[in-house]
């Protein structure tokens, strides 16, 4: 797992919609206001249709997606099955 910077967290963003990115931009100021950060998953299942695709959820505080450190393995968020999505890189906007 790697530890991003802020300029390497926002360089992976630069290709999606201005829609998406407002809302990892509100992503990123909840989780710095909580003390939390952001794990970047990606889906490694080579037969899937989505393969290559990165998620981006928080972690750290209870307020979080993730309570406490993110696992390996996404776990299942809401009614989301997550098995496919590995841990890619994580970033903490605090460390900054």
């Amino acid at each position: 797992m790697k530890s991003l910077t802020q300029n390497q967290f926002w360089a992976r963003l630069q290709s999606n919609e201005p829609e998406f990115l407002a809302a990892v931009r509100q992503m990123e100021d909840n989780a710095y206001r909580r003390g939390d950060g952001i794990a970047v998953y990606i889906n490694c299942d080579l037969g899937d249709s989505f393969h290559g695709h990165e998620q981006y959820v928080t972690f750290g505080s209870d307020a979080a997606q993730i309570p406490g450190e993110p696992p390996t393995t996404m776990p299942n968020i809401g009614s989301s099955i997550n098995w496919r999505y590995q841990l890619k890189a994580v970033y903490r906007p605090n460390d900054e």
